[in-house]
């Protein structure tokens, strides 16, 4: 039986299941806010407004403004607009795997990826990631298969998702070279460029168009997330050195980074603790220059800059680990593993990995809730607090908040409601909405609503909570 095709119609009900549920973190602004500009627009400008552009790309907003013109603008169609990228993502990671495992572990790393709670928590969001991820497991596969068609349609999506994207887009290229089966020359090296061309070419294009427009790339010092990219000094950049590694063994990854230095303890105990002759043309070999790679196209920003360390912007470098792991894992000449050893060794990792989905840091410590399935309860949490409001006829604009629930609700939910939520001032905010997934709130805020101020609603569910404050100084709600 092709055990691979259940991960469709078990997706598609994931997907069903969560169709409803309104935009949340990032995607509020790169789906909701860009496809609402296109929208309402009729897309007579590529250049976003300056408050909402991140300069990115702008396709994927684009594309979901087109969904909304032909299925209508809802929640569902939105999140139905993702399927393709979900299957394409199964298709051809399954692709792959089977090149490369073997059914048994095909089957095993489809499950342990699509276990991640980044991965994982992506696919029940609207996110241009689940596009990037798509488009990088594709030209990953045209590579190895020698797909140039395939190949550059991967790397035009991957140039034109977001700058992320771009940057994948050259780690490929390079590993393109690296693959090759002749020596390396520069008729390699000019002949490899061709299908990264037009992709190339597209990425290129519209940043100079947007550089002439708007006279920026990337970011400008009056935009929203400027503060995101200011450079750090060394102290800065050792902290954050700190917590990439957090990054990377955060949601339960810490499994596959037990099992990749087991691996490697085990083959060089092996081999007399000799370190093994590289030899860019063996796939053992391809896989570690492919992560390499990948690590360096996208750590650098994350590294220099002081609030780039998002799980999601590292998902093609674990995808990879995941990838090599379980070549690893099965290659007779490291280590010689027994099924039942094996297969336990799996399990524990695929276990570790979805228990990763419950992993709850305490109140003051920032999570990437975007990356995680435990923030599946905000919604249904939020709505409580909306009915709740109604009942107390206390409107939206008298509550304050942060990110990512600041603004029009049409902009979260498709509802038609231009009012919402303001940013929290404490000292002038009458009622103040507080939650675990927001991230904004210092710990000084967070000990003042606690011992200052009066709860008037509180709901948990799963690890997230949500609690509805009303200000001590009575007058500014009006008693």
């Amino acid at each position: 039986m092709k055990w691979h095709l259940l991960f469709y119609p078990i997706l598609l009900i994931v997907t069903l299941l969560v169709c409803n549920n309104p935009f949340f973190w990032d995607t509020v602004q790169l789906a909701s806010k860009h496809g609402h500009f296109f929208y309402d627009t009729n897309f007579q400008s590529l250049i976003l407004p300056e408050e909402i552009d991140s300069g990115h790309p702008p396709l994927f907003g684009m594309y979901i403004a087109i969904i909304w013109k032909v299925f209508g603008k809802t929640l569902c169609a939105s999140h139905l607009s993702m399927l393709p990228f979900i299957f394409g993502i199964v298709y051809f990671l399954h692709a792959i795997a089977s090149r490369l495992l073997g059914q048994q572990l095909a089957i095993w790393l489809m499950l342990i990826c699509l276990a991640d709670p980044v991965l994982a928590s992506q696919m029940v969001l609207v996110s241009p990631d689940l596009v990037l991820v798509c488009c990088f497991l594709m030209a990953l596969w045209a590579i190895w298969d020698n797909r140039i068609m395939w190949l550059a349609l991967a790397v035009i999506g991957l140039g034109l998702i977001s700058t992320r994207g771009m940057m994948v887009g050259v780690a490929l290229y390079l590993f393109s070279i690296i693959v090759a089966t002749e020596k390396i020359s520069f008729n390699l090296v000019s002949r490899k460029l061709l299908p990264f061309l037009p992709g190339g070419a597209l990425a290129a294009s519209y940043l100079f168009y947007h550089w002439m427009e708007a006279g920026w790339i990337g970011y400008h010092e009056g935009s929203s997330w400027a503060p995101s990219f200011q450079k750090v000094d060394f102290k800065g950049f050792v902290f954050n050195i700190g917590v990439m590694v957090w990054r990377f063994l955060d949601f339960g990854r810490v499994s596959v980074w037990l099992a990749i230095f087991a691996i490697g303890f085990l083959s060089l105990k092996r081999s007399n603790w000799k370190l093994p002759k590289i030899d860019r043309l063996k796939r053992g070999w391809q896989l570690i220059f492919l992560s390499i790679l990948l690590f360096l196209a996208i750590a650098p920003t994350q590294l220099f800059y002081t609030g780039l360390l998002a799980h999601r912007y590292f998902l093609p470098f674990f995808l990879s680990l995941s990838i090599s792991l379980l070549y690893f894992l099965g290659d007779n000449n490291l280590w010689v593993p027994k099924k039942s050893v094996m297969n336990l060794v799996l399990s524990l990792i695929f276990i570790v990995s979805a228990t990763g989905n419950f992993w709850i840091y305490p109140q003051k410590i920032a999570m990437g809730w975007d990356s995680t399935l435990a923030h599946l309860p905000w919604d249904s949490l939020l709505n409580e607090t909306e009915d709740y409001l109604k009942t107390q006829n206390i409107s939206l604009e008298m509550v304050g908040t942060a990110f990512p629930n600041i603004g029009s609700r049409e902009i979260y939910e498709l509802n038609g409601e231009t009012k919402g939520f303001v940013e929290k001032d404490l000292e002038n905010n009458c009622y103040l909405l507080f939650s675990n997934i927001m991230n904004d709130f210092s710990d000084l805020e967070i000990d003042e609503l606690n011992s200052k101020w009066e709860k008037i609603f509180e709901r948990k569910r799963g690890g997230v909570k949500i609690i509805l404050y009303k200000n001590p100084k009575r007058s500014l709600c009006g008693n």
